[in-house]
């Protein structure tokens, strides 16, 4: 929780109202309860909003910086950022404002003051990200004006009244993409998907690998899996795995499993984050004895699908190709290319990754509406999904 103060400003509005911005306290739980009632009839997917509780929590805690805009006693606008310092990541989620003070620039001047404040002032993160909705062209003209760049596109990864496609743009300190060292190493199918990467962000040109993502014929008799969903098991398990390097992928920031797929003879675990309110899943970690990546990626999220999610989502380090190539025969599809994402501790070397998604449900693009790179971005990604899900049985369609 940050202090008052230098943390705090004031916003003139053309109509000649005040307001405070400052950061959130404990005692604001209620008011934030109601701002997102009023606004999303208690739709909004994140329990934090609504458990008064938990809200509380992440107000005080130190991973979380909470701003809110305020009229008098009144809570008129939200806007969360989550830090990571140990990798100077940021994320910026929930930003909400009252109807009555929309139109008035105040989610805007909210961004650019939360984002000076966590990148500038406080150095706590090289960049930050955010998730913005496509039910208008606001949310993606907000990101725009503050300085984000246009990174990818997540089709239908929430679902809120109705299943919801997202963007992702990221805000990169100044020096961010010049320092960070980076070199991806993709395979070559992806090409046209870095093309517009490079477009956006002013990127390097990548080193291609000409690899396979064929997911074949299948992938062998079905692994029987249990579930667990004990949370404080799973976070003891996993970070047991973690400390022994069993995983082979272990990286999906400001998230923390909840679900635990075990083989019936114990040798694959599947670590996931699962949202039980509208179906959103990602994968935390992965360790197997006998399974190849692809073939528990593949054989989870078979499974979860039988589980009712709907959307499941990994990250993979985009210099590992061959990882890449494997989430992509495992009909995982690219939807995000994050450069400089992962720090090292003295913030000097990055690391970028590929964001792949696989949809379990059936893909639903009505009230889209989109910036033209994030249109590029779903172009390119229905082209991916006809070769992997349609071209081997109707070749050219």
């Amino acid at each position: 929780m940050l202090p008052g103060g230098a943390f705090s400003d004031e916003l003139k509005l053309a109509d000649g109202r005040r307001l405070l911005i400052s950061p959130a306290v404990p005692d604001d739980a209620l008011r934030i309860r109601w701002l997102y009632h009023l606004v999303y009839g208690g739709n909004y997917p994140f329990s934090m909003v609504y458990d008064p509780r938990e809200c509380a929590k992440a107000i005080e805690s130190d991973r979380h910086i909470w701003f809110l805009a305020r009229d008098g006693e009144r809570a008129v606008g939200s806007l969360i950022f989550s830090v990571d310092r140990g990798i100077f990541l940021g994320k910026v989620f929930g930003a909400v404002v009252a109807e009555e003070f929309r139109g008035l620039d105040v989610a805007e001047r909210m961004l650019a003051f939360g984002v000076d404040i966590v990148v500038n002032r406080l150095k706590a993160a090289r960049s930050v990200y955010a998730t913005t909705r496509t039910v208008s062209l606001g949310p993606q003209r907000l990101a725009e004006k503050a300085g984000f760049k246009k990174l990818g596109i997540f089709p239908n990864v929430h679902k809120v009244n109705s299943s919801e496609t997202h963007t992702l743009a990221v805000y990169f300190d100044p020096g961010a993409l010049a320092d960070s060292g980076g070199r991806a190493r993709l395979p070559l199918v992806m090409k046209p998907f870095f093309d517009i990467v490079r477009r956006e962000a002013g990127l390097y040109e990548p080193q291609y690998v000409d690899l396979s993502v064929d997911p074949g014929p299948g992938t062998g008799t079905p692994t029987a899996f249990e579930v667990v969903s004990a949370p404080q098991f799973i976070l003891r398990r996993f970070a047991e795995a973690k400390g022994a390097d069993r995983l082979r992928m272990d990286f999906f920031p400001f998230h923390e499993p909840n679900l635990l797929l075990v083989s019936a003879d114990g040798k694959t675990e599947l670590y996931f984050y699962r949202s039980a309110k509208d179906g959103h899943c990602v994968l935390t970690g992965a360790a197997s004895e006998n399974l190849p990546l692809g073939v528990m990626l593949d054989q989870g999220a078979a499974h979860l699908e039988g589980m009712g999610v709907r959307y499941l989502e990994v990250l993979v380090d985009g210099a590992n190709a061959e990882r890449v190539a494997e989430a992509m025969a495992a009909r995982f599809l690219p939807s995000a290319y994050y450069p400089a994402m992962r720090w090292d501790a003295a913030g000097k070397t990055a690391r970028d990754y590929v964001v792949l998604s696989r949809s379990l449900a059936v893909l639903d693009f009505r009230g889209l509406v989109l910036q033209p790179a994030y249109a590029d971005y779903l172009k390119e990604y229905f082209r991916l999904w006809r070769e992997q899900y349609v071209g081997k049985v109707l070749p050219g369609a």
